[in-house]
């Protein structure tokens, strides 16, 4: 599997550094430089809406977060659409509040608009109520590791028990035509922390050919599940590194064309500088190294990429590994590096969508010792309007998934797991039904089942329901609550057998 990701990329570099950079190919390098969308922004739930109700032709990739002016061209393509077939008017207001979001990088496409010296995105106020019976839940086998119900993939973020605030926005502007920053600052109060501040986001991005390189602080999800990825999601603290990505290319010419359009993404960071947790002693300072490499066809994506926790203290990364790091060699008895890569694929047929991901942690023999594996259908138009659509997910995670014996601390970024909040030998199951029913309001109803790492006898097991609502109150304001139960049972770090959580969320935020 890493042989076949070394390959692919390999040929990816090739084809970008030997493609003469043209206007009509890589349209963006005459663009005013963007920034990205920050990850869990509701515009990645149009986006999705949009395309599996056909209005997309381009493909939408798997690794986000994805770049405004990306974002603004298909939001353009659907406009376009929106114009040949009768629209629905919750789809009609979801292409308005995307061009009103990407307005700017809209201006830069159709009318060489300049970019902002700095823009206001968007402000937003949440308040949180959570009766958790313990603050979190710990993990077999990842000390100082653990989850929250309700409170996975959010940037690293933990909740107190009782009441949380937290106020925060999103801006972006350019230095330059060549040089744009993008800022995503957070404030908040809760019972056990009191007030603290933090700069979620706030990095520098600008580019050399067909090539964007962006420096600072980001959160990055790699891959095409929904309630998590197998490898890279933003369940961690956004990464500070350094990041190199490239235009979609166009297809390749003579043996070549099977790759289809092709973009590939790498990154250089560094995990905590003391990852020692509960007493047990890991290596400081690790590096953090991924690549990811797509291929886009009419209706069809491939992913593939390979994440790498490297060196640190105590466990030097010499330049004479580097050979074997490349190829994927690492010895049984001498485990120098934790590494986990794989392949993800998303296939759009009229009214569904299929998806999966088959990954390895670790590897003997040059292939993966331990698989991870997750599929998915996605039903857009449950009902002709497609105003019912419907999730379905199934992840799998095996005994190895996450833990190493050298990296004693696991796969985890500040004591998040850098891959799916369930952890290591664990199943989960999940489904979403979504209903729109008006333009301004949207419902949604999810359960989740998960069986957690045993221990012994003890099989621990969480059954998360939820219920959102969404409501757009004008052309710049919306609110959202969320409310939930979890019952967890047989949680051996409890005194009782088993216990009820429960969590509520709302949300009001203001666009610009």
């Amino acid at each position: 599997m890493k042989k076949e990701l070394a390959l692919v990329v390999t040929l990816t570099l090739l084809g970008g550094l030997t493609t003469e950079a043209k206007t009509i190919n890589y349209p963006n390098t005459k663009l005013p430089m963007s920034t990205n969308m920050p990850i869990g922004s509701i515009y990645y739930d149009y986006l999705d809406k949009l395309d599996g109700m056909g209005y997309l032709k381009s493909m939408l990739y798997g690794t986000r977060p994805y770049a405004r002016v990306d974002m603004a061209r298909w939001t353009l393509e659907a406009r376009e659409k929106s114009k040949t077939k009768a629209t629905p008017a919750y789809l009609e207001s979801m292409i308005r509040e995307l061009e009103q979001a990407l307005a700017p990088e809209i201006d830069s496409i159709l009318h060489n608009g300049k970019g902002n010296k700095m823009k206001l995105h968007s402000i937003s106020a949440e308040a949180v109520t959570a009766d958790y019976a313990k603050n979190s839940y710990g993990y077999k086998g990842l000390p100082g590791s653990s989850w929250q119900p309700f409170n996975t993939n959010n940037n690293g973020r933990a909740y107190g028990n009782g009441l949380n605030l937290n106020a925060s926005a999103y801006l972006s502007g350019n230095l330059s035509r060549e040089v744009a920053y993008s800022l995503s600052p957070r404030v908040g109060y809760d019972w056990n922390n009191h007030f603290k501040a933090a700069l979620d986001e706030g990095y520098l991005a600008t580019r050399v050919g067909i090539y964007k390189v962006e420096a600072g602080k980001q959160a990055l999800d790699w891959g095409q599940g929904v309630t998590g990825k197998m490898a890279l999601s933003n369940n961690m603290r956004p990464l500070t590194m350094l990041k190199v990505s490239s235009e979609e290319m166009p297809a390749f010419h003579g043996a070549l064309s099977i790759l289809g359009k092709t973009r590939w993404t790498g990154f250089i960071s560094k995990a905590a500088g003391n990852r020692t947790e509960y007493g047990v002693k890991d290596f400081d300072n690790p590096y953090i190294v991924g690549v990811r490499s797509e291929m886009l066809y009419p209706n069809l994506a491939i992913g593939m990429e390979r994440i790498s926790l490297l060196g640190g203290t105590g466990n030097a990364f010499r330049f004479s590994d580097t050979w074997d790091w490349l190829r994927g060699k690492n010895a049984d008895h001498d485990d120098k590096w934790d590494d986990i890569a794989g392949v993800d694929v998303k296939y759009r047929f009229p009214g569904m969508q299929i998806y999966g991901e088959l990954y390895g942690e670790d590897q003997a023999n040059y292939l993966p010792s331990d698989i991870g594996y997750r599929g998915g259908l996605y039903f857009p138009r449950l009902s002709r309007d497609g105003k019912w659509d419907l999730r379905t997910e199934i992840v799998n995670t095996n005994t190895g998934w996450y833990s190493h014996s050298p990296y004693r601390v696991g796969w985890t970024y500040h004591s998040n797991i850098m891959g799916d909040a369930m952890g290591g030998d664990a199943r989960k199951y999940y489904m979403g039904v979504q209903h729109y029913l008006t333009a301004k309001d949207t419902i949604g109803l999810n359960g989740l089942y998960q069986k957690m790492a045993a221990l012994g006898s003890i099989k621990p097991t969480v059954k998360e329901g939820w219920v959102s609502y969404r409501h757009k109150m004008n052309e710049a304001d919306t609110w959202s609550v969320l409310f939930g139960l979890a019952a967890l049972d047989d949680l051996h770090y409890e005194n009782s057998r088993s216990h009820t959580d429960k969590f509520v969320r709302l949300v009001w935020e203001r666009r610009y």
